[in-house]
């Protein structure tokens, strides 16, 4: 009876922290991509009026900048929730355009959330380039005999 107690034992014992492990995988992960805008400062922005420097001063650095056109800064930030069986899900996604005109003051504020999203249909269709269709042996070796050992004058 001793020797079965002792058992039962060295089994929990090396059983336990494998099912706690395995417990812990599947705790919600979230993780937060891009950058985060802070919706008070957004509301304290007004067209005509905020300039350049206090966005800048407000919600930071943006995203990225579109600087063809009209000059524009782009906030992008999204939330993805981790799982194991089901990979990645898109939990939130806000993406926020300032313009500016040329004097640097802002002209439009555009939010683009996750209910705006458009599903683009992909075409199959393949691009036929010019050139030559050769197979591997020939990309080897294609270059064989085609250098000139003479000197140049």
């Amino acid at each position: 009876m001793h020797t079965n107690n002792k058992l039962l034992k060295l089994k929990q014992v090396y059983l336990m922290p494998i099912a706690l492990g395995l417990l812990a995988s599947c705790s919600l992960q979230i993780e937060n991509h891009g950058k985060r805008v802070d919706t008070q400062a957004l509301d304290n922005i007004i067209p005509g009026i905020t300039k350049k420097e206090q966005v800048r001063a407000s919600l930071g650095p943006p995203s990225t900048k579109n600087d063809f056109g009209s000059l524009s800064w782009i906030y992008m930030g999204s939330d993805l929730k981790k799982t194991v069986f089901f990979g990645d899900q898109l939990i939130s996604r806000l993406v926020v355009k300032i313009t500016f005109d040329s004097k640097n003051v802002v002209t439009n504020i555009s939010r683009v959330s996750e209910k705006d999203k458009r599903d683009i249909e992909h075409i199959d269709k393949e691009t036929s380039t010019a050139g030559q269709e050769i197979g591997v042996l020939q990309q080897l070796l294609g270059n064989i005999g085609r250098f000139n050992n003479s000197t140049p004058q």
